[in-house]
């Protein structure tokens, strides 16, 4: 009798093993034709339980479906999470389904790769990438993801998004529970969305969902963070023992004293060596300048991501002797020389990049990545980036600039803005003098003088860069005609600018010719030719990457018997930001043709509801370039 009962077992443990494995419910058709629309992959399942067992200790469950429907969405058949000595990946089974839902194949944690998270410039790191590809060559595809993840410390949680850019979304939920004594604060970013609230006991339960979303169409130029979203935070939390408090940023900055407190005194022989560095210095500005001067000439930066490295600094005297730190470890170190000197700076902590919004000042959150220093002087505030060995005193840069800084005071942390970017900070100046031939060659020489982030572009692309790539940023990025002769030099003239000193030889510098008939771009190069995304109803403030003034002047120096045939008219265009003018002048004595023009954009951010006036406005300056000058002979 048992071996007629093995077959009928073995079936019907095969057929469970089948239907575990099979998931009609992840068939394409059953996928709403509105949410396929305009997309390339498609949000089945999100569903995050996150329960908080402690101020520093969690464990996050998570689920993850997405039918990628095309191979442009290779980027979501991938699984990358991190784990360090705080956060740690536990269980991770992911599963393939076809079109139909048809089990194809399994992925465990075994069969992922781990490695040290080797970022290319951190000197030291002990946190590790658990990662793994899936491979399709036939589409549409499913990828379940299932993995859970251990926490031993907490600064944040995950923010909810109740949109995704470019993926439309058929359910998504997200839960957090906690303890009732350590509510959960939330608040919304472009949505409208109220949390379900459940308490059971001691335990209080948020939960967030959607269902059947489409796709956020994120707008071009926009900011990274500007995005639909539910900001969440913790109000207790632990990291490496050391207990805080999010509630409010005066509390948020006691934490962080707790961390820098003990790490930003140097011992006294260095710190009288540095009391001698400024002895002859005439006001406390000018030994902060000296200071920074020794900072950027004698240190290096380099990232440090050890224990709770990304936001416990490395002790001052340990950057003094090693002459090496990231970002925390130099401002801190920067703060103790002002210290040994008696002058008050504040660390200064940070959300950088050139595409980032301030963080929101009302809720305190983990939001930064970066570190500078505050210096309060009587008569101003000095801002220094310590990490670069090049920045000008004082000046930020697009980096850091218009953002909300979190600064570490002796009473807690307090929310300030960071200098605005000014236009006059940021210069490029050209001259040009073309020498034109009869049959449409001729030569070219052009002075450009730069200042601020113009300065950092030259660096990097012309006077660091290697022939080719220098060829190909004047050619294929500002504009030029391809040159013959290229020769490149520069000297450091103009308050410690570079000036850069073109010289080419061109054999055809007209845009077209006809008959005895040149035909002239306004200048040798494109002055400009940024217009703006098409945006009729436009939600998102448009992002430049900085405020600037750019300048031109051009000779062009006819071929002897060649006059003027027509040239443009002089032009005046503005909007609320900015301003273009152009004129255009012919100097029959000397028969050569000076054309000038300015460009001035007062912010780097274009608010929405102007985004159509300056539309039109960098419309109307590229239509301004594109007229010709005719020269004929006579």
């Amino acid at each position: 009798m048992r071996k007629k009962l093995i077959v009928p077992v073995l079936l019907c443990l095969m057929t469970l093993q089948l239907t575990a494995q099979e998931k009609p419910q992840y068939a394409v058709s059953l996928i709403p034709d509105s949410l396929k629309k305009n997309v390339n992959s498609v949000l089945r399942q999100f569903t995050q339980t996150l329960e908080v067992k402690g101020p520093g200790k969690g464990r996050q469950v998570t689920r993850k479906v997405i039918t990628a429907l095309n191979d442009k969405a290779d980027r979501y058949l991938m699984f990358v999470e991190y784990s360090d000595r705080f956060q740690k990946v536990d269980d991770v089974e992911i599963n393939l389904y076809d079109e139909q839902g048809n089990y194809l194949k399994r992925y465990k944690r075994k069969d992922l790769e781990k490695v040290a998270t080797d970022d290319g410039f951190s000197l030291v790191t002990d946190g590790k990438l658990l990662y793994g590809t899936i491979h399709s060559d036939k589409y549409p595809i499913t990828v379940e993801y299932n993995y859970s993840i251990s926490y031993e410390g907490f600064l944040e949680y995950d923010d909810f998004y109740p949109q995704e850019v470019d993926q439309s979304i058929q359910q998504s939920a997200y839960s957090i529970t906690i303890d009732k004594n350590n509510p959960v604060r939330y608040k919304n970013y472009r949505c409208q969305l109220k949390p379900e609230i459940k308490e059971d006991g001691n335990k209080i339960t948020y939960t967030w969902s959607v269902k059947n979303v489409h796709a956020y169409q994120k707008e071009a130029g926009s900011a990274r963070g500007d995005v639909p979203k539910v900001l969440i935070a913790p109000t207790y939390f632990e990291m490496d023992d050391y207990a805080g408090n999010m509630s409010s940023w005066e509390n948020f900055g006691k934490w962080q004293t707790s961390l820098i407190k003990q790490t930003n005194r140097l011992p006294e022989d260095r710190a009288a060596f540095y009391r001698d560095l400024v002895k002859n210095a005439s006001s406390d500005r000018e030994k902060v300048a000296l200071l920074y001067k020794h900072l950027q000439e004698n240190f290096r930066y380099v990232s440090i991501q050890l224990g709770i490295g990304g936001w416990k600094p490395f002790p001052a005297d340990f950057v003094d002797k090693k002459k090496y730190g990231d970002c925390k470890a130099l401002s801190n170190f920067m703060h103790a020389m002002l210290a040994a000197v008696d002058i008050k700076s504040h660390y200064a902590i940070i959300n950088a990049g050139s595409d980032e919004m301030p963080v929101d000042k009302d809720f305190p959150q983990r939001s930064f990545n970066h570190v500078i220093l505050c210096v309060p002087l009587q008569n101003d505030t000095v801002w220094l980036e310590c990490t670069s060995r090049s920045q000008p005193f004082g000046v930020l840069g697009n980096f850091t600039e218009n953002r909300n800084a979190f600064l570490i005071t002796e009473n807690g942390g307090v929310i300030v803005p960071t200098p605005r970017s000014k236009p006059d900070q940021n210069t490029l100046s050209s001259s040009s003098l073309v020498e034109l031939q009869e049959d449409g060659s001729g030569k070219a020489t052009v002075e450009i003088v730069s200042m601020g982030e113009f300065t950092d572009l030259i660096n990097t692309y012309v006077l660091q860069a290697d022939e080719q790539r220098k060829k190909n940023y004047l050619i294929n990025t500002v504009g030029f005609k391809q040159p013959d002769v290229l020769k490149v030099s520069h000297s450091n003239e103009v308050k410690n600018n570079p000036v850069v000193k073109l010289e080419m030889e061109l054999e055809k510098i007209p845009d077209f010719s006809a008959g005895s008939k040149h035909f002239l771009n306004p200048r040798i190069y494109r002055f400009w030719e940024k217009a703006l995304p098409k945006g009729e109803n436009r939600q998102n403030d448009y992002y430049f990457n900085f405020p600037l003034v750019q300048t031109d002047s051009t000779i062009y120096q006819l071929p002897e018997g060649y006059v003027i045939e027509s040239m443009p008219k002089p032009a005046s265009i503005s909007f609320d930001l900015g301003s273009f003018s152009s004129d255009y002048v012919f100097d029959t004595q000397k028969n050569r043709l000076i054309t000038t023009c300015r460009i001035q954009i007062d912010k780097h951010v274009i608010p929405a509801k102007i985004y159509m006036q300056a539309a039109k406005f960098f419309s109307d300056v590229i239509k301004e370039q594109q007229q010709k000058i005719v020269i004929k002979k006579q």
